[in-house]
């Protein structure tokens, strides 16, 4: 392996690392916010604790952020993508009943086939009642089918 292979090794792992304690951060943050709502009204020290146990997850998952920026600027781009349009995806989805869903997630696949050929990879495709379908792929962009034009 090259010396700039090694580099490029040794960033994509650092960033997998960053990415993982990411994930760790952001799983703890979602039970603590469970932990906050099950507390009792009239707890308001305990309510403060865990208020301050999620900023401060927060500013870690930020400084996390940070990290991978500076190891890997294009990744860090393709990840605010990403989340941009998981956000885009999640609200048009407010509107929407689904009737089937693919992730890639689960099957380690997921793709949509217009019936002109053209093969979407995503990361989900959901059907809704309609027959109609949104995608999110895997470059991070949300796009809508009627119905009509993909295989099934």
């Amino acid at each position: 392996m090259t010396r700039s292979g090694q580099r490029v090794y040794i960033m994509k792992d650092k960033v997998r690392g960053l990415l993982q304690k990411i994930n760790f951060v952001e799983t703890d943050m979602e039970l603590q916010k469970q932990i906050l709502f099950s507390i009792p009204a009239d707890e308001k020290d305990e309510m403060k604790k865990v208020l301050d146990m999620i900023a401060s997850q927060k500013q870690q998952i930020n400084g996390l952020r940070q990290e991978i920026k500076a190891v890997d600027e294009d990744e860090y781009n393709r990840i605010i993508t990403l989340e941009q349009a998981t956000e885009k995806f999640r609200q048009l989805s407010r509107d929407k009943k689904f009737v089937k869903v693919h992730t890639l997630n689960e099957t380690g696949q997921c793709f949509v086939t217009l019936n002109e050929g053209t093969r979407v990879d995503c990361l989900v495709a959901a059907k809704d009642e309609n027959d109609n379908w949104t995608v999110l792929t895997i470059d991070g962009e949300v796009r809508e089918y009627p119905g009509g034009l993909v295989k099934e």
